[in-house]
């Protein structure tokens, strides 16, 4: 297994090396930016295993690989759709070995090709009843579904609004980083930690910085 195990690492770091660009190697002009929704209705099509060459079937499953083995793969895995634009995002932290098979069992699947914006490797196929995916407990629909449940509109003030964001983005960081959710709290977000002058935290960057970033080219 350890000799299949590197050449499909070297086939993965291959394909990745070696995608074709939507582009056909020209160079993009920023006049012809287009925005998210026109490029999601235009991109191109095409099928992950095709346009790789990496067949779901090569893949073993996750049951047969060593802990060293998966995250090897995962890490190949992800760098391919990256090069792909077909980011593997979660929003949770999942086990790698979970991660690892739901790359493998829903890698056969038809991405679109964009230029401008980024695009996202899909979990699972459309309308699968949340939890019954490969990604089960850590199933990232039903994480979306649970943090907007009982929400509705409302006219908020601004500081109401900003009280409810931090809320969200509580409730969000502490399934997401689990014991380390600390580490990334919203401070601008908690008026607890606005300034003499009542604004927002800034993580260091004063507007004094701002400035001096602005004016670099008369250096």
């Amino acid at each position: 297994m350890n000799l299949y195990i590197q050449q499909l690492l070297t086939d993965l770091e291959s394909a990745a090396a070696n995608i074709s660009p939507p582009t056909d190697g020209q160079e993009l002009d920023l006049w012809d930016w287009i925005s998210a929704e026109e490029e999601d209705a235009t991109a191109p099509v095409r099928n992950l295993e095709t346009w790789t060459g990496i067949k779901s079937e090569m893949l073993p499953p996750n049951e047969k690989l060593t802990d060293e083995q998966i995250h090897l793969l995962l890490g190949a895995l992800n760098n391919l759709l990256s090069a792909c634009n077909c980011e593997f995002v979660l929003q949770t932290t999942v086990p790698k070995h979970i991660q690892y098979e739901t790359i493998r069992q829903n890698f056969n699947q038809d991405v679109k090709v964009r230029q401008w914006h980024m695009g996202f490797f899909e979990f699972c196929k459309c309308n699968t009843p949340h939890k019954t995916c490969t990604l089960g407990e850590h199933c990232q629909c039903a994480f979306f579904a649970e943090l907007c449940e009982g929400m509705i509109e409302e006219d908020l003030s601004p500081d109401e609004e900003r009280a409810r964001a931090l809320q969200i983005e509580i409730q969000h960081i502490k399934r997401k980083y689990e014991d380390d959710w600390m580490k990334y709290y919203p401070y601008h977000l908690d008026p607890n930690y606005d300034d003499e002058n009542g604004k927002p935290y800034d993580y260091g960057f004063g507007e004094d910085d701002d400035e001096e970033q602005d004016d670099w080219w008369r250096r």
